[in-house]
């Protein structure tokens, strides 16, 4: 099987030569000469191929009754010549009809020429317009000889005698001859007709069998791509010629009613002609009302039957185009309406009439094998109606040029047919990421990026004055009234100006759910401004990103925002995930965040249903300052470290023993922030030391409030019921005291832990802060008698004590 595996493109560079344009370009010119020259065969063989579209139904239908193929197929031609036949016998009855009345509309075309001559102001003018012209083309033709030419002259000689006139006659044409002369012109036809009417049956015959040629042909071993391109083409011209012919039915019938009660003459092969030109695409009603138009003022006397016709097809013609095709058609032909005319003039060079018929289905198909077959894709950037630029693609463009107007129109008609969630999410912020990806990949232009961004923020602001537009005016004073409250979320820029771009539009978006946010730009978070960073009466803070790796710069921003705000939700927006990376618990782990998004719509449900949560009765969770260094000197003033921590665990068993709870701990500032460089290291052994769990998760609420803190049911505590953190280690009960210096410095929290729910009453949370008093008081000894084990420093009275 190896021997017949295709060549990689990668490993052959034959699989693509260069020459592949070339030899496409010169492939189209020869077929467009084969059709041009073998017209005689590709007209008939692309009629029979339309009419077997038709057909096939009525096959399908007889072949269900159970009819051999063969009868099938001729029963369902034989009816479509009957028909045929039918209509060209009206039509024919109805020219020779109009035929022999003609003479009569002479007398009355003559009498409204010369009343329109009459009437016209002035009073003969056209008359003596007439004559001017006639006089002057005689005078520049030299046919008025001068006067003196005219006359002979005096003394001239004899007049000379006139030639004699000889005329040669034609001898009389033979039988044979008049036969030729007349059937001659019918034959081309006839011919032509027999071709149809053979070519028809046999593909109707072999349509299993010449649809699998043409994948073999055509498929180059994809039967995917090539069933796709004959199922798409099939319902496309199927469609088009069933839809065009019920419209065309609709508008000719009508049409030749209305003429028949106006009296117009030949009622029904006006009509029937006007079904039958409005194939021809734009330019066939206009040819269709010619006839009748004409008609009108050679049979009525007066113009009241030319208004009539004239209104008869222009309310035909507005029915039909802004009601009918609307219903009829549910897809269009994928076609523009340039397509269409290029088409037309195309095909009719090629074929003459006929091709004006026959442009939109061939161009069609032309299209459809165009989005299948990558060489011809061209035809269908050139000739499809689907947009060639996605719309992120579309808005990227916009912002790029800096067309704020047309970015604008994007945004309100996406808004317009879906919401202001769907277009940042599908469009704003993909195009974002399409300008991250760009500046990525070239760092010689940095400009366009404060471009992008600065557009992409001004498209924002119009897309919320849009939206408030269109809300009601309870909405409008509900917005206002969450514009006055103070931010309860953040959005802050990770790094650039695009993440500034996309924190507004998270931010908008968080608006219009009546949720007070603030944004932020990159410099807020940078490594002097953000121990600064404001977080009084925040609940959320979302850090946006496009860059592929927001890991790296996250996880250090997160750490600082931890510290002095335990009880914020923290929120990392990674728009633009790099190949690899896109488990988004992967990178909450990595980051320590409480959530990781992708996508817009998860995050603002996310916030919705944390901010809709009811806020806990201990009032405004405390925001402390960054006072890392502070904590770090207490601890080495007392000899203490993370790596120490084990010397605590005889403490804390005689701790779990008097209250009866499986499990106490003592944990220290180093167990629940690790000391790391205010920096952002990017080695990779750095970043799986950074990954690494904190130890306890609860404790940095006490080290951060600095007071005890009780949860006596965790899950049912709005504070941690949410944080998986503590979800996942299985905690039900929690009560834990700071370890206060006599300094006043918090250097860690003694707590209990229970697995099961249980009340935690004032004496007992008395007894707790004692024993963290005590334990702090032995510590603080210790550093001068280190003899003395911490064990010994809760003593039988306190273990004991009731």
């Amino acid at each position: 099987m190896a021997d017949f595996a295709p060549v990689s493109p990668r490993s052959s560079p034959v699989s693509q030569p260069t020459g592949s344009p070339i030899l496409t370009a010169g492939g189209i010119v020869l077929a467009i000469g084969g059709l041009y020259f073998g017209r005689d065969i590709f007209v008939p063989f692309a009629l029979a191929i339309l009419l077997s579209f038709v057909l096939t139904p009525l096959v399908n239908f007889l072949g269900r009754w159970r009819l051999p193929r063969i009868a099938a197929v001729l029963i369902a031609v034989t009816l479509a010549f009957i028909l045929i036949t039918g209509v060209t016998f009206v039509v024919g009855r109805q020219l020779v009809q109009l035929a022999n009345n003609l003479p009569s509309y002479q007398t009355t075309i003559t009498q409204k020429i010369r009343s329109l001559q009459e009437s016209a102001p002035g009073g003969g003018v056209l008359d003596n317009i007439t004559r001017t012209i006639e006089d002057l083309g005689k005078d520049i033709s030299g046919d008025e000889k001068k006067p003196e030419e005219a006359q002979p002259r005096l003394g001239a000689g004899p007049k000379s005698p006139e030639p004699v006139t000889v005329r040669l006659e034609a001898p009389r044409p033979k039988p044979l001859e008049i036969i030729r002369s007349v059937v001659g012109p019918l034959l081309a036809p006839l011919a032509t007709a027999g071709l149809v009417v053979i070519f028809v049956i046999f593909v109707l015959l072999e349509r299993e069998d010449l649809r699998d040629r043409f994948i073999k042909l055509a498929g180059a071993g994809d039967l995917q791509k090539s069933t796709q391109a004959i199922n798409d083409a099939t319902a496309r011209v199927s469609r088009y010629l069933l839809m065009q012919l019920v419209v065309n039915l609709t508008y000719g019938i009508p049409i030749g009613i209305a003429l028949y009660l106006i009296g117009v003459p030949n009622a029904p092969l006006w009509g029937l002609l006007a079904a039958v030109l409005r194939f021809i695409p734009y330019l066939g009603p206009f040819l269709a009302a010619l006839f009748p138009i004409a008609l009108a003022v050679a049979v009525d006397p007066g113009w009241t039957m030319l208004f009539w016709v004239v209104g008869v097809f222009l309310v035909a013609e507005l029915i039909s185009n802004n009601v009918v095709e609307p219903w009829l058609y549910g897809a269009s032909t994928g076609l523009s309406s340039l397509a269409i005319i290029i088409a037309a003039i195309f095909w009719t060079m090629l074929w003459g009439p006929v091709g004006l018929f026959l442009a939109t289905p061939l161009t069609v198909c032309a299209v459809v094998i165009g989005r299948y077959v990558p060489q011809l894709e061209f035809l269908g950037v050139l000739l499809g109606s689907d947009p060639v630029l996605a719309p992120e693609e579309q808005l990227y463009q916009r912002l790029l040029a800096g067309n704020l107007e047309e970015a604008v129109e994007i945004a309100e008609d996406y808004v317009d047919k879906y919401s202001s969630h769907d277009f940042y999410d599908n469009v704003a912020i993909p195009a974002l990421r399409l300008a991250e990806n760009d500046r990525q990949r070239s760092t010689t232009d940095t400009n366009y990026r404060r471009l992008v961004a600065d557009t992409a923020i001004s498209v924002v602001r119009e897309v919320e004055d849009h939206v408030r537009e269109k809300a009601s005016s309870a909405a409008e004073r509900g917005e206002d009234r969450t514009a006055e409250r103070p931010p309860c979320v953040l959005c802050i820029a990770g790094r650039t100006e695009l993440d500034h771009a996309a924190a507004e539009m998270m931010a908008q978006a968080l608006k219009e759910r009546s949720i007070s946010t603030k944004v932020l730009p990159p410099i807020a978070v940078s490594q002097g401004a953000l121990g600064q960073l404001g977080l009084e009466g925040v609940d959320v803070v979302c850090l946006s990103y496009l860059h592929p790796q927001p890991q790296v710069y996250a996880r250090y921003i997160l750490r600082r925002l931890r510290r002095r705000a335990p009880h914020v939700k923290l929120i990392v927006c990674s728009w633009n995930l790099a190949q690899g990376t896109q488990q988004t618990e992967e990178l909450n782990k990595q980051m320590a965040a409480d959530a990781v998004f992708a996508s817009l719509q998860g995050c603002i449900k996310q916030v919705d249903e944390w901010m809709r949560r009811p806020a806990s009765g201990s009032g405004t969770r405390p925001v402390v300052p960054d006072v890392r260094q502070e904590q770090v000197a207490a601890l080495q003033s007392l000899g203490l470290g993370a790596a120490k921590g084990r010397e605590f665990d005889e403490a804390s068993k005689k701790i779990a023993q008097a209250f009866n709870v499986p499990i106490a701990l003592v944990s220290l500032a180093d167990d629940i922030n690790p000391t790391q460089p205010d920096a952002i290291d990017l080695s990779q052994e750095n970043q799986a030391i950074n990954q690494a769990p904190h130890e306890e998760p609860l404790g940095a609420y006490v080290i951060a409030a600095n007071e005890v803190l009780v949860a006596q049911d965790v899950t049912e505590d709005p504070r941690f019921a949410d944080d998986p953190r503590v979800l996942e280690k299985g905690i039900r009960f929690y009560a834990g005291v700071p370890l206060r210096t006599s300094a006043g410095h918090v250097v860690g929290s003694l707590c209990i832990v229970d697995t099961q729910p249980r009340e935690f009453m004032d004496r007992d949370r008395q007894r707790l802060e004692q024993m963290a008093n005590d334990l702090m008081g032995h510590i603080e000894s210790r550093a001068t008698e280190p003899a003395v084990a911490l064990s010994d420093s809760m003593g039988p009275s306190a273990a004991s004590r009731p």
